[in-house]
């Protein structure tokens, strides 16, 4: 059986490997997608890193994913008189498990309910085939970030093509029918310079000018409700709900916020993007519209 006397980390959690250690990790609140290195009273903080406290008092150690040698969630399961539990709790002498089977009769005879699950508290004497299970963390992070490099974080975004060549673009034309292109160091022949901010890189252009102008957006569904994504805060898609049906977004505990322009609320979600389903990309022609 394997020796996990004291069990060092979590029996329960997440641990990390930076230049040959290992720690104990929790998310770093708002520097996603960085980890944050706990180390363990007495050890030496890791080399290199800057310590950031928490508003509990706590210290931990942000890191950039691509700095660790591994990153993963931990879970203990074990056996006691046959019947399989997950760990949650361990001490020199006993071990607290969560039971994974489905007998009834013997989790009513054996074992206290919670609510609907049933645990036990077992001396280590009796427990058997206790195992150490490791699930990657770091190799899904790395896809994550990328797939939300790829689609530019959901965001809306609108584009102008002149020349043969695509710009971001404004959303929508000035007072005057004219739409602001922003060209960065290019300086498009043809085009004049924004008045407004003539240094800034933008250049104006008449929609008769452009060979395109649309608009990029991403719609999703999430446990059912639509939604118009409008980013990705922490590693999560944001949407707006767009059913219109108000007991959804109360049962579903949607946050309510102002839209940017403050007119009306708008309920809105952070979804994982595994939780999401139906996300789909859309193009909108804007030169139709004109």
């Amino acid at each position: 059986m394997t020796d996990t006397a004291g069990f060092p980390f979590l029996v329960k959690g997440e641990s990390a490997v930076f230049h040959g250690d290992l720690y104990r990790t929790r998310d770093a609140v708002g520097l996603w997608p960085c980890v944050e290195l706990l180390p363990e009273p007495g050890r030496p903080a890791p080399e290199g890193l800057a310590p950031r406290e928490a508003a509990d008092g706590s210290v931990g150690y942000p890191v950039a994913p691509e700095r660790l040698e591994a990153w993963y969630a931990v879970t203990w399961t074990f056996r006691w008189r046959g019947e399989l539990f997950e760990c949650t709790a361990a001490t020199p002498t006993t071990l607290t498990g969560d039971y994974l089977g489905s007998d009834e009769h013997f989790a009513k005879e054996h074992l206290k309910r919670l609510v609907i699950d049933y645990y036990g508290v077992f001396p280590r004497d009796e427990v058997t085939e206790l195992e150490e299970h490791r699930e990657d963390l770091l190799q899904p992070l790395h896809v994550m970030v990328q797939r939300l490099t790829e689609a530019d974080h959901f965001r809306p975004k609108t584009y102008a093509v002149y020349h043969g060549r695509t710009y971001p673009a404004a959303a929508e034309a000035d007072a005057s029918g004219l739409i602001a292109l922003t060209t960065g160091d290019d300086r498009p022949e043809g085009l004049v310079a924004d008045p407004r901010d003539p240094g800034a890189g933008h250049f104006l252009a008449a929609p008769e000018q452009l060979e395109a102008w649309y608009r990029i957006h991403w719609t999703f569904r999430w446990r059912g409700g639509p939604f118009d994504a409008v980013g990705a805060v922490d590693g999560r898609i944001k949407g707006v709900y767009t059913g219109g049906i108000w007991g959804f977004a109360d049962n579903m505990m949607l946050t309510d916020e102002s839209s940017p322009d403050g007119g009306q609320t708008r309920y809105t979600v952070r979804a994982g993007l595994g939780g999401v389903t139906d996300l789909e990309q859309h193009r909108t022609d804007l030169l139709a519209e004109q």
